[in-house]
């Protein structure tokens, strides 16, 4: 049965560089027997539990990567081993392989470094033709800004947008998604992303969209957008929207531009001055505008109509 079974398990080593599951071959039909038979020959050594490789094929990161995704459902290649697959340019020397998986998930994956996150969302992953499972370059120019630092990263962010790898949108998407102020990358892709001026106007003219598109929705009075203020103290500041009427303006706040000590430090003394002169500054946020929007204009039109 054994000699039935040969080619197309040779077909499979040819396409999954020399590793077969044990389970893979169950599935075809092997005996456990002849499993056992193929270790004891010498044709096969066990590569990780439950994994086998073809003593033809050497013991490289291709092996290891494959054995792993066969090994364990959950992995999927990461951090500079993924940077590797897409082509990162300018990566730093790293002979690892990496591979990321659940917290939940506890794998015994000899000779591979494993990283754990909570979740990994399903625009985060590619599947191979080869079965192999691989972060997207997004996710894994996030994951390896830290390491690339800020030059390499801007640079890298170019060469993927330029690839066809996912648009600035793309980018920037992922980065609003995965921010976390104790999250590795977050820093750094922060800055990548706020140094270019025209993106940084394009992604919040997006959330600001969004939010004139519920007053509207809400039928509160018209604002002026973009308006422009003189302080007593020579400052010229400018509102996402304003009532001028009634002194009021609305603020849309995206972590970018509104993180950290510094900034909420000028944000307040702004406010505080244009309320000497009688202006009523509300502020919303970009969690506000994807989770709670309507609440949040809700409270906008009660404001409105008390002055």
């Amino acid at each position: 049965m054994a000699q039935d079974l040969a080619p197309p398990l040779h077909e499979h080593l040819q396409r999954h560089v020399g590793i077969v599951s044990i389970a893979n071959l169950l599935e075809a039909g092997w005996p456990r027997r002849d499993i056992y038979r193929l270790l004891d020959a010498g044709d096969f050594d066990l590569i990780m539990p439950g994994i086998l490789r073809s003593r033809h094929w050497p013991v490289g990161p291709e092996q290891l990567m494959m054995a792993a995704c066969l090994g364990n459902e959950h992995a999927v290649i990461s951090s500079l081993t993924a940077a590797r697959h897409w082509r990162f340019r300018g990566l730093p020397k790293d002979d690892a392989v990496h591979v990321v998986v659940p917290h939940s998930s506890s794998p015994t994956l000899p000779g591979v470094t494993v990283h754990r996150c909570r979740h990994l969302a399903p625009q985060d992953i590619v599947a191979l033709d080869d079965g192999r499972r691989v972060t997207s370059p997004t996710r894994t120019l996030f994951d390896c800004a830290d390491t690339l630092g800020v030059e390499g990263a801007t640079s890298v962010l170019e060469q993927l947008i330029d690839d066809g790898k996912g648009t600035f949108a793309t980018h920037a998407a992922t980065l609003t998604r995965l921010a976390h102020p104790r999250r590795p990358g977050t820093k750094t892709m922060t800055h990548v992303i706020v140094s270019r001026p025209a993106w940084s106007r394009a992604l919040q003219s997006e959330l600001e969209l969004r939010v004139l598109r519920e007053i509207e929705r809400q039928g509160l009075p018209a604002p002026e957008i973009q308006y422009g203020l003189t302080l007593p103290n020579g400052q010229r500041i400018r509102f996402d929207f304003a009532w001028p009427s009634r002194l009021a303006g609305l603020e849309v706040d995206h972590p970018f531009w509104h993180a950290g000590q510094r900034a909420t430090h000028r944000d307040k003394g702004r406010d505080l001055v244009a309320a000497t002169v009688g202006w009523q500054t509300m502020r919303i946020t970009n969690l506000d505008v994807d989770g709670g929007l309507t609440r949040s204009i809700a409270d906008v039109a009660t404001v409105l109509s008390l002055r």
